[in-house]
């Protein structure tokens, strides 16, 4: 069996690695350059630590992993709102989980796969034809090829998808929120692992990377959905965020290069059913759960493992049946709390942001913070081919 890969990103690379261990052939093909790095942090929950952990790369992650402290969220002015402690949601998760930048996981999964995947950048697809026994595919260079299965890690503006299934509009749902993240160099450090301010409608912060550096996240409410250039995407952000005080103001004068940045709409992708024919979609492409539920990257990799486990096991129409029963469950639970949480993240009211400040450091407190994490993670998955 051949199998291409159309998305180098987490969810691309991890299935790139389990099908390999499983001695199917797979090929990736991404739109970005080798050195393209990303801008932002992702987190990694149980799902995706069992999932590391079988690849054999968790101590190489927690080498890498960002530090974990305190979280102060104060108001738009700067004064201190409520605080809680990631070391404390650590614990209630028994240690497995941990924040990382994007582009040092990428590295590490880039690694694991070394010579034995064909990963070729700058290459998108130009067309796919599935005639039922392979899938004829031409690439953005010109070439072409036959495989026998196409699984598209594209992310959620997938555009292997708009050439299957239909344009992005068809399975968009937008949350109501546009984001933006990047990496900026620090002009005095943080006190803690993320320093946050908010307002009503708006949310921004810093995350410490732990080499003098931070990770942005900014989050406001935003119906429109329309792409920006990035002059009309600084514009937007000085606009909402221009005239807080440090560390947001130091970082919106910081130079962005919008290239290794995030800018884009909040939006969760919802599907009847996640392959046609020998085509199937996996991580973002299919579902993508928004940075709100903090998921995303441990059920793609979780996705990627039990899709493996099922082709390694099964004709493909069955594993393709077989990953979707046992990840639509989770996906649906996660999107639900996702949806829930937006407003609660961007507060609504100046009473909202209140409530907020006294109850979350109550509910991510010792005595609580279990059925905390347990009300609004994800449940475990078991991984393997089902029935094992």
């Amino acid at each position: 069996m051949r199998i291409l890969i159309a998305g180098g990103g987490p969810a691309g690379l991890t299935l790139a690695a389990c099908l390999r261990d499983r001695g199917i052939e797979a090929m990736v093909i991404e739109k970005a350059e080798r050195e393209r790095t990303g801008g932002y942090s992702i987190g990694l929950h149980v799902n995706g630590w069992n999932v590391a952990e079988r690849l054999g790369l968790i101590e190489d992650l927690r080498e890498k992993a960002m530090p974990l402290g305190p979280a102060h969220h104060c108001d738009r002015r700067g004064r201190k709102l409520f605080s809680y402690d990631y070391r404390t949601l650590a614990k209630a998760a028994d240690g497995r989980i941990l924040a990382i930048m994007r582009s040092d996981f990428q590295d590490l999964l880039t690694r694991k796969v070394g010579r034995d995947v064909e990963i070729r950048y700058r290459t998108t697809l130009e067309n796919i034809s599935d005639d039922g026994d392979g899938v004829d595919v031409t690439f953005s260079d010109g070439r072409r090829d036959r495989f026998d299965l196409v699984v598209g890690t594209d992310g959620y503006r997938s555009h292997l998808r708009a050439l299957a299934f239909g344009p992005v509009e068809h399975f968009l749902r937008p949350l109501g929120y546009r984001a933006s993240a990047w990496r900026v160099r620090l002009e005095k450090p943080l006190d803690a692992s993320f320093v946050g301010m908010m307002d009503v409608d708006h949310q921004g912060g810093l995350y410490d990377i732990g080499d003098g550096t931070a990770a942005t996240l900014f989050c406001w409410r935003d119906k429109r959905t329309e792409r920006l250039s990035p002059a009309e995407r600084l514009e937007v952000l000085m606009e909402r965020f221009g005239d807080w005080p440090d560390p947001v103001r130091s970082a919106l004068r910081s130079p962005i290069d919008w290239d290794r940045a995030f800018f884009d709409t909040v939006s969760q992708i919802e599907m009847p059913g996640w392959s046609k024919g020998r085509i199937v979609l996996l991580g973002d492409a299919a579902w993508c759960l928004t940075f709100l539920a903090g998921q995303g990257t441990s059920t793609a990799m979780a996705g990627a493992y039990i899709l493996a486990s099922e082709l390694a096991g099964k004709p493909f129409a069955e594993a393709f049946a077989a990953y979707e029963e046992r990840l639509r469950p989770l996906v649906d639970r996660v999107q639900a709390v996702s949806r829930r949480i937006g407003g609660h993240y961007i507060p609504q009211s100046t009473l909202g942001m209140r409530i907020q400040s006294w109850v979350l450091p109550l509910l991510l407190s010792g005595p609580l913070v279990r059925r905390t994490t347990a009300r609004l993670g994800a449940p475990e998955l078991a991984l393997g081919p089902a029935g094992s």
